[in-house]
């Protein structure tokens, strides 16, 4: 009987755990549709922050964790924990984090690129208007 009341209790913390997380999947979801359409309409906006390759890593750790414990026994076992992986999936989840943080880096690298550029047309501006108001004196 106690360890009855004690799988009801972990289902239970079960279903709220999975209400808040499909509340904070919807949040990230509706995040990332408001980007994309901000993103198509102003081309020259700064762009918004999005997950991030670690974050994004963990969501698919916790998908496909998921997708085993709801599946039927009948498709095959069961993963004991999305950290337990064996050593060819770490490998392949170890070289998509890779990938993953290989292209946030060519992202960032083309950002800072564009914010030098934009400091230096500032700052020749900022030299014109200079020389421009000693001339007037």
């Amino acid at each position: 009987m106690k360890e009855l009341e004690q799988e009801r209790d972990a289902l239970l913390d079960g279903v709220q755990l999975v209400d808040r997380a499909r509340e904070w999947y919807r949040e990230r979801l509706q995040e990332a549709e408001q980007q994309r359409g901000w993103q198509c309409t102003l081309d020259k906006a700064p762009p918004l922050p999005h997950l991030g390759s670690a974050l994004l890593v963990q969501i698919q750790e916790v998908n496909r964790f998921l997708s085993d414990l709801v599946s039927s026994p009948e498709k095959g076992p069961r993963r004991q924990s999305p950290h337990s992986t064996k050593h060819p999936d770490a490998i392949t989840t170890l070289r998509y984090q890779n990938q993953l943080l290989t292209r946030e880096l060519s992202v960032q690298n083309e950002r800072m690129w564009k914010l030098q550029r934009e400091n230096e047309a500032l700052y020749r501006e900022l030299e014109k208007r200079h020389i421009h108001r000693a001339t007037f004196i």
